[in-house]
């Protein structure tokens, strides 16, 4: 595939040659005619130029359009490859790269830097390939009819080349672009503040911090702007001075070549000045790279081992002196026992590693220190896939995508017809809502779920991880958001789950806890206590008994 990649590749940039080159041959023959027709010669003289005008004008456009074809495709083909494997390696990597970087920054990685990259082959490295090419040709042409003035055009179009690359180090310093990283940070702003909306027109708070983003932005962009103004105006500086020194050495050649030697180096405006574009535009492809580069090469969050052990039968969670958290342990001495179709609640301040427990048991982040044993096998021996297919987490803001409820279940199988996507709604306990949906699965969500109700959603995502066939709940926080009553009855569908499922849920609300309780679960407590604030360590009271 990379072979046929670069022979397309290659293909578009000799298209793009030859165009330029037809644009160059549209000029200089237009430039001979006229000279040529001023002599008053018989018409038939000037056929073969006229010819070879129409001939240029019309092959110029079919070649550019057949080269624009070409190299967007090979473009458009690397940038799906490697959006896919960007998207991959931040699912591998999720818990390390969000841990480290905000949600909008890591979006506008996946999308916007992804996107950059292709101006490297379009709009970088092409316009320098049929600059190259062309002053190649078109200086040839000029040394046939004047050695000097083919010199003369030489220098000025090595001089532009120079000048506009040094222009361009220049203004950056050779190092990263800030216009890029402004953005990025403007783009994190932005998605924080879309999300948090709600709360802060409901709190009456402003803008005001984005609106010095979008003024850094504003500001970059218009340095960038004056530095591309600056390399066109060298560009054409040294036209003009092709242009002049091809008149004075040109005075005593042949009248209807003097034409061909002067507009020489117009036509070669066009591709010189392309290279001021490509240069304002090469240090913002060089910083998306970098940052492309710091997701792709990052360690994955959970390693694989080099021989995986067989999935294991059973799905009981067993914990032994686990200790979990980020960069060091925000919680550790932790044991617990989740036996098949049990239910354990796990409580405790903010803070305190809850939902740092529930990531590690989810196999999305690896575990301090201790051990996690899932149907006797301990997980380090296990593909993180096979724990992830087994353990199932249901955090407070589950992803709803903007689309139809049948293609929002598809994410967790792929192949399940609607029957199944029925069931699983009904298990949980969206059945009379599908009944009254007008589209069925059909039914548009809006975005972040927009047409559903908090509960609904929590909903709509418990029956993702029923239809995915997990056996371990994780829940986190499962009635945040929602008033007593939803919260109480998603509550119970979830524990009504049982036997067919294991439940462990994450949550600071009591209610919660005595409700878990009470159906015969298991309480796990962490901290608070001054021992608990300096070491992270789990009380030996607060352990479950079961």
């Amino acid at each position: 595939m990379t072979g046929a990649f670069d022979r397309r590749l290659l293909l578009g940039r000799a298209l793009g040659v030859a165009a330029q080159l037809c644009a160059a041959g549209l000029l200089l023959t237009s430039a001979w005619l006229i000279v040529r027709a001023a002599e008053h010669p018989p018409v038939l003289y000037l056929m073969v130029a006229i010819v070879s005008v129409r001939f240029f004008g019309v092959v110029r456009t079919v070649l550019r359009y057949a080269e624009r074809l070409v190299t967007h495709d090979v473009a458009l083909r690397r940038v799906v490859d490697l959006r896919v494997a960007v998207v991959s390696a931040v699912t591998r990597r999720a818990a390390l790269v969000v841990g480290d970087g905000r949600r909008g920054d890591v979006v506008r990685r996946v999308v916007a830097d992804v996107d950059a990259v292709q101006d490297r082959l379009l709009r970088v490295q092409g316009p320098w390939v049929v600059a190259v090419a062309t002053t190649a040709v078109v200086v040839a042409v000029v040394a046939l009819v004047e050695p000097l003035a083919g010199l003369a055009v030489l220098l000025s179009s090595l001089g532009a080349m120079v000048g506009v690359r040094w222009l361009g180090r220049l203004a950056t310093g050779g190092g990263d672009e800030p216009l890029t990283q402004a953005r990025a940070l403007l783009a994190a702003d932005v998605s924080g503040s879309l999300r948090a909306s709600a709360d802060l027109v409901a709190a009456g708070l402003s803008t005001t911090p984005i609106r010095g983003r979008i003024d850094d932005v504003a500001r970059l962009e218009r340095r960038s702007a004056r530095r591309a103004g600056a390399s066109e105006a060298l560009v054409l500086a040294c036209t003009a001075a092709a242009v002049l020194a091809a008149s004075w050495l040109t005075a005593g050649t042949d009248p209807v070549l003097v034409g061909i030697a002067v507009l020489a180096p117009l036509a070669l405006a066009e591709p010189l000045e392309a290279l001021a574009d490509a240069e304002r535009l090469r240090p913002v492809v060089d910083a998306a790279e970098r940052r492309l580069d710091e997701l792709l090469v990052a360690p994955e969050a959970i390693k694989p081992p080099v021989v995986a052990s067989a999935p294991p039968v059973a799905w009981d969670l067993v914990t032994q002196d686990l200790a979990v958290g980020w960069d060091g342990a925000v919680a550790d001495g932790i044991d617990l026992h989740l036996e098949p179709g049990g239910a354990l609640v796990v409580t405790g301040p903010s803070g305190s590693g809850k939902s740092t427990l529930g990531l590690t048991l989810a196999r999305v982040l690896p575990p301090v220190a201790g051990t996690v044993r899932l149907g006797g096998v301990d997980v380090d021996a296990l593909d993180p896939a096979e724990v992830r297919r087994r353990v199932g987490l249901l955090r407070q803001d589950e992803m709803v995508f903007d689309t139809t409820v049948r293609e929002n279940l598809r994410v967790a199988d792929p192949d399940a017809d609607d029957e199944a996507f029925v069931a699983a709604l009904r298990d949980a306990g969206l059945g009379d809502w599908l009944a009254t949906a007008t589209e069925g699965l059909d039914t548009p969500l809006g975005e972040h779920g927009s047409r559903l109700s908090g509960g609904e959603r929590q909903r709509l995502a418990l029956a993702r991880l029923l239809l995915g066939g997990h056996r371990v709940l994780v829940v986190d926080e499962p009635t945040e958001h929602l008033d007593a009553v939803a919260g109480s009855a998603l509550l119970q569908d979830l524990l009504d789950l049982r036997p067919r499922v294991s439940v462990l849920v994450v949550t600071h609300d009591p209610t919660v806890v005595d409700a878990v309780v009470a159906a015969g679960g298991s309480r796990l407590a962490l901290g608070p206590s001054p021992a608990r604030e300096l070491t992270g360590t789990v009380r030996p009271s607060d352990a479950p008994s079961a």
